[in-house]
């Protein structure tokens, strides 16, 4: 169902624009996906679809016929950047549901990838995306990182966000349970034992933990790690983006697992 916008006072077209806040996502339980790629990766994945909205230049041009059942709004071209994220706009957008929250239990079988307070959106999504491709079961949230929902960890994701599944508010607690079930947490982080990322056995039930940009892993998770490794650093860096450092261990551990057979 094809309705035209001609103004911004349309109300959909405010509510739209709106989730472009944090605080506005948050009240309505919806964010906003950019581009055909994510848009169609949405819909391929059942997920939950609200609305669409595209310029009337896409909708003449681009071969895409959305489902019948959701309503799709067109505007002129000029009014579509308010609603987006991106420099460039492809012209077309969807507005989705958030996940609702279910109880989460690991599958010991599969590996999980743990962020503590990982800020950055950009990095977010790219983790996603890595846990996607290395087969990992989930990538795990604590309270301390970036929004989930943000439109550049949705984008960074690739559509792996539709894909995987992404757990939030994950406790100290919960964690330590996990441990006490027969899952091993493993810390990327410098202490005075830590081992070779290659040296650490990743075959067991595991956990992999990052941290945050600046300051890494925070002491109360550190405190709880079986074990910490490392990544050996050969020029004169620092450090690794989180991102880079989360794939180097995600693909260690996969390794391990013969996941590439």
């Amino acid at each position: 169902m094809f309705v035209e916008i001609s103004t911004t006072q349309n109300k959909n077209y405010k509510f739209i624009r709106s989730l472009k806040q944090k605080k506005e996502r948050m009240k309505h339980k919806a964010f906003t996906v950019e581009g055909l790629k994510s848009v169609q990766d949405a819909i391929d994945a059942g997920y939950g679809v609200e609305m669409l909205a595209m310029t009337d230049k896409f909708q003449t041009e681009a071969v895409f016929l959305p489902p019948a059942e959701i309503p799709c709004y067109v505007m002129p071209e000029s009014m579509f950047p308010a609603l987006c994220d991106t420099e460039t706009p492809q012209g077309i957008l969807a507005v989705l549901r958030m996940r609702e929250e279910q109880t989460f239990s690991p599958d010991d079988t599969k590996l999980y990838l743990y962020c503590d307070a990982v800020s950055d959106p950009g990095n977010l999504g790219t983790i996603i995306r890595t846990a996607d491709a290395a087969g990992f079961g989930g990538v795990l949230l604590s309270d301390g990182c970036v929004d989930l929902y943000n439109p550049k960890t949705v984008r960074a994701s690739m559509g792996s966000f539709f894909h995987i599944p992404v757990i939030e508010h994950i406790t100290k607690n919960q964690l330590s349970a996990w441990q006490y079930a027969g899952f091993q947490l493993l810390c990327g982080a410098l202490r005075e034992e830590t081992v070779n990322y290659i040296d650490a056995d990743m075959t067991k039930p595991t956990i992999l933990a990052v941290g945050n940009e600046a300051n890494g892993i925070s002491e109360e998770i550190l405190q709880m790690a079986d074990a910490c490794v490392k990544i050996p650093i050969c020029g004169r860096a620092e450090s690794l983006n989180v991102g880079i450092a989360a794939a180097v261990l995600m693909y260690e551990a996969a390794r391990q697992r013969d996941f590439y057979r």
